[in-house]
């Protein structure tokens, strides 16, 4: 019975100085969890100590009322995204197409000619399906659009805008 009684005490002994040894660390440390403190702004410029007989005249100054934030929209790409249905996805590539000199192929026309006009898939926005005509002349828009011909490829859409059902 005393072997069990010296034992407890020796294990309780040990947690308590274990306990406080810890407690400075942990008081140390903080919460890390915690937030960083606001930076401080810096003190607006002395003001001298006579005022101007002109300064002396005008009222009292208003204290800045605070700003509130501005929130800006995100600007977004004009022509973003694969439009819905064969005929729009060629009016979109017709539109880009007019711009002198012609934009380059990577980037958006090549997104809505793969992901889009090429693309074999029941559920894709505008595919041209299986029509083989039609989709060799986007397969030559395409090339032509990589090589930068400009009237070739104003002419294969004006093509593809007939051949497109409405």
């Amino acid at each position: 019975m005393r072997a069990k009684l010296m034992m407890i005490g020796i294990t309780a002994a040990a947690i308590l100085v274990l306990a406080l040894q810890a407690s400075p660390q942990a008081i140390a440390q903080g919460n890390a969890n915690k937030p960083a403190p606001a930076k401080k702004t810096k003190p607006a410029a002395a003001k001298p100590a006579t005022p101007a007989p002109a300064q002396a005249a005008a009222p009292a100054e208003k204290p800045a009322a605070a700003k509130k934030p501005v929130r800006r929209k995100k600007k977004t790409a004009a022509m973003a995204g694969v439009p819905s249905g064969v005929g729009n996805c060629i009016k979109h590539l017709s539109q880009m197409a007019a711009k002198d000199p012609l934009i380059a192929y990577e980037g958006h026309p090549e997104e809505v000619i793969n992901n889009g006009l090429l693309w074999n898939d029941p559920k894709s926005k505008c595919s041209v399906g299986s029509d083989e005509n039609m989709r060799k002349k986007v397969a030559d828009l395409a090339s032509k659009w990589r090589m930068h011909d400009a009237a070739a490829v104003r002419s294969i859409l004006q093509e593809l805008e007939g051949m497109s059902p409405k």
